[in-house]
């Protein structure tokens, strides 16, 4: 096949999460096998703590975290499309980084590898975390870390772990595979996180001026390799008068309606399918929901997550150009408002071996917006 045109494509997504960067909320129970929780609330911690055993403890979980198989369930219920979080250090060793730097590329290698030649997936590969810190969260870097923003040393960094992921995809031998995504949730306003004041004027000019610069590198290599920017909670509007519509851009917006104020499971369906019609009338580039749920803020219940799975897959299918849920795997042990705990909430593997997800075709063409 060519190069994906997002404007036409359908994502039928899974986010290969909490893998390559990890996060403890979704492997607390690995997590506290290895070191005190409280201690490391986040991979830098946990590196600095393990000393010289951080890359031997990580590359063991990065091998039994996932594997080919869990490739295999996610195509057996029609999934074409991986988002796979990385860490800047995956790509490039940042001199006073505690992040790892090691055979990252590898593991990566061998599960795209497989998902491409068996399936014919499409991969987004992700930078997560940048240099200096993107957000103030664990998954930026370090929490309390945004020294990303407004320095050039760090921008510079940044743009070598880009170019490194270009040296992947050329040498992966199947350069129409990929989409880069080259920042993930940029906040310099924590106060404001997750909502559009968490990024100021001027950090999203930042932000746009470094996309700029990563088209730049992309078209070095081939330009139909598309772009996807991410919209740091600013909607996808936002971004449209930064870029020139000749930009190879798609625009991914993340929707969780677990911190949505008053969001009650019986009544996501109707918000979905709104927040889809809207997010589609920014017709500039094409839009993506690079990350979903099903946890909501209220009454969770095992029976209701079928009919809001559906609900969200075809919403985003219908009015934009899919989406990839979160996450493929979680271990997650905290409790949700209802039944259950999260992981029964945001692990896609156990959400199908549950019969929570099934083939959209077992659905018979049901309308669900």
């Amino acid at each position: 096949g060519g190069f994906i045109n997002w404007n036409t494509f359908k994502a039928n997504g899974a986010n290969l999460g909490g893998w390559l960067e990890k996060e403890q909320t979704h492997d607390p129970i690995w997590w506290a096998s290895v070191a005190n929780t409280s201690t490391t609330p986040d991979e830098w911690t946990l590196c600095e703590t393990l000393g010289d055993q951080c890359g031997p403890t990580l590359e063991a979980r990065y091998a039994s975290f996932l594997n080919t198989s869990t490739i295999d369930q996610l195509a057996s219920v029609g999934v074409n499309t991986l988002r796979i979080p990385t860490t800047y250090s995956a790509w490039v060793e940042v001199p006073g980084s505690a992040l790892y730097h090691g055979n990252q590329q590898q593991y990566l290698k061998t599960i795209t590898d497989y998902a491409i030649n068996t399936y014919g997936m499409h991969v987004i590969v992700g930078l997560h975390s940048l240099p200096g810190g993107v957000n103030n969260l664990d998954i930026g870097e370090a929490l309390m870390h945004d020294d990303f923003f407004y320095n050039t040393t760090n921008l510079n960094y940044a743009y070598d772990a880009v170019d490194a992921i270009l040296d992947f995809i050329k040498a992966s031998g199947n350069l129409t595979s990929w989409t880069l995504a080259p920042i993930n949730e940029a906040s310099d306003n924590l106060a404001g996180f997750g909502t559009s004041a968490g990024l100021s004027d001027k950090g999203a000019q930042w932000v746009a001026d470094y996309t700029t610069g990563v088209l730049a590198r992309v078209a070095k290599v081939d330009s139909r390799i598309p772009v996807m920017l991410q919209d740091c909670f600013k909607g996808t509007a936002f971004w449209e008068p930064y870029f020139d519509a000749s930009a190879n851009l798609v625009i991914d917006s993340h929707v969780y309606y677990f911190a949505a104020a008053g969001t009650y499971s019986q009544y996501v369906a109707p918000a979905v399918c709104g927040q889809a019609a809207f997010i589609a009338e920014s017709t500039k580039f094409p839009n993506f929901i690079g990350e979903w749920a099903l946890q909501t803020m209220y009454n969770n219940t095992f029976a209701g997550r079928q009919s809001i799975f559906n609900t969200q897959r075809y919403a985003w299918s219908k009015y934009v150009s899919g989406g990839s849920f979160w996450t493929a795997v979680s271990y997650s042990t905290a409790a949700v408002d209802g039944q259950g705990t999260q992981r029964e909430y945001w692990s896609y593997i156990d959400l199908i071996n549950e019969g929570v997800i099934l083939p959209e075709s077992n659905f018979n063409g049901t309308a669900y917006c």
